[in-house]
């Protein structure tokens, strides 16, 4: 469950450094709110990681 969280924060971290030296198809995407849907993501992902490992697990 953390590489769920983590994979998604890397991508918009990604996404954002590459569309801040304007490399293509990076930058179209970033503006397009793509940066936006991976930041959202990894938000949702981090903040019930807790309850899906419970679920998964028996806990």
């Amino acid at each position: 469950m953390p590489l769920l969280g983590r994979r998604a924060r890397a991508m918009h971290d990604f996404l954002r450094d590459r569309a801040a030296h304007g490399v293509q198809p990076w930058a179209r995407l970033w503006g397009e709110g793509h940066g936006e849907t991976w930041r959202r993501d990894a938000e949702y992902v981090e903040r019930r990681e807790g309850l899906w490992l419970d679920a998964l697990l028996g806990g």
